[in-house]
């Protein structure tokens, strides 16, 4: 069990010094900024990267504003989960137009072969067959600063997971983005990421805990 969230400025002097091999998830995106340069010498160890790979914020970005585009998500033959807000979803993906974010999200996880969390008041999460809609989340974890630990947050527990479960799903990713919004429900001093970051970590605990017994 591994995992990794880069978060270096220069994503390639990080990404040349580590043996990805050893990973079994790896989130990018949070504080990277926006580098053309940067993403072009490093793309190439995200394609090749054999583990779960979770692209958020500035990962996400680099990708719109890139030469390949989407069309990164192609050139990847591994597993590959996204976390984009909606204005940064339709930068990535221009020309699916369809009328709600349910079939927005199904069509660029088909068209693509990635899995798909579309952030907002009720965030959906879809793959190349089904969609999830998170009705009765907790609003506060939508708030700009809380996607970093929500992809820090799946990385860590899909790198847990697969421990485990011989193949993390879809299914998995859903329940991720669940439990980091009923995190920030029970959080009693305000919704911050510091709180939300104990809460989870106190669930985590706890379900340890049942399994073990």
């Amino acid at each position: 069990m591994k995992s990794n969230q880069s978060g270096n400025a220069s994503l390639y002097s990080s990404l040349k010094n580590i043996d990805l091999s050893a990973y079994d998830s790896l989130a990018v995106g949070s504080g990277i900024g926006i580098d053309n340069d940067d993403w072009q010498k490093s793309k190439d160890f995200l394609i090749s990267f054999p583990g779960l790979l979770i692209l958020d914020a500035d990962a996400l970005n680099r990708i719109s504003e890139s030469k390949l585009g989407s069309k990164f998500f192609l050139e990847r033959k591994y597993k590959t989960w996204i976390t984009p807000h909606r204005k940064e979803f339709l930068r990535l993906f221009p020309n699916i137009t369809y009328k709600t974010d349910v079939e927005r999200a199904l069509i660029a996880a088909k068209e693509f072969n990635i899995s798909v969390l579309l952030k907002g008041a009720n965030s959906i999460v879809a793959d190349n067959k089904n969609a999830w809609q998170l009705f009765g989340t907790d609003s506060q974890t939508a708030r700009a600063g809380l996607g970093d630990l929500l992809s820090g947050f799946v990385a860590g527990s899909s790198a847990m997971d697969s421990t485990i479960f011989r193949n993390i799903t879809t299914d998995f990713f859903a329940k991720y983005v669940l439990l980091h919004s009923f995190a920030a429900s029970r959080c009693k001093c305000g919704s911050n990421a510091s709180a939300i970051g104990d809460e989870l970590s106190i669930m985590m605990r706890n379900r340890k805990m049942r399994e073990i017994s």
